[in-house]
Parts: structure tokens; C-alpha cells; sequence
């Protein structure tokens, strides 16, 4: 069970400064010894760094050129 500390940590990560949330997602992998502490500890520690390194919004990029729907029919 995840500590009261661990979540306030992470929410106030995720929340704090009028943040909103809109898509995220932690995979915790196949460790058999990771607790929900840790995953939680792992995430504030990546989600600091982001923030600390300045948020850039960059969502992942195919490299396609976009074209309409249509163009499939």
C-alpha cells in the first residue's frame, strides 16, 4: 500500500500551480519487488525533472506528412 506521503508527493506534482492534468500514464514493468511507493516515488522524481527542465509541449511525432481522410477512400 502506497504511504499518504507518497501520493500527497505525486499529487501535488501533478496538480499544484493550477496544472491540469490531461494524459499520463506509468508502466510499472514486469518487476515483481516494485511497490507502489516506488512506482509513485519514480514518477514525482521524473515529473520534477520535467518540470524543473521547463515543460515543453511536444507531443511524439510520426514524421508523416498530414493529409486529409479522403485521400483513403
Amino acid at each position: 500500500m502506497m504511504s499518504e506521503s507518497a501520493k500527497t508527493k505525486l499529487h501535488s506534482l501533478l496538480f499544484e500551480e493550477g496544472r491540469e492534468l490531461v494524459n499520463i500514464k506509468f508502466m510499472p514493468g514486469k518487476s515483481r519487488g516494485l511497490t507502489a511507493a516506488r512506482l509513485s516515488d519514480a514518477a514525482a522524481d521524473a515529473i520534477r525533472s520535467a518540470i524543473d527542465g521547463g515543460l515543453v509541449n511536444q507531443p511524439p511525432r510520426t514524421g508523416m506528412r498530414k493529409c486529409k481522410l479522403e485521400a483513403f477512400h
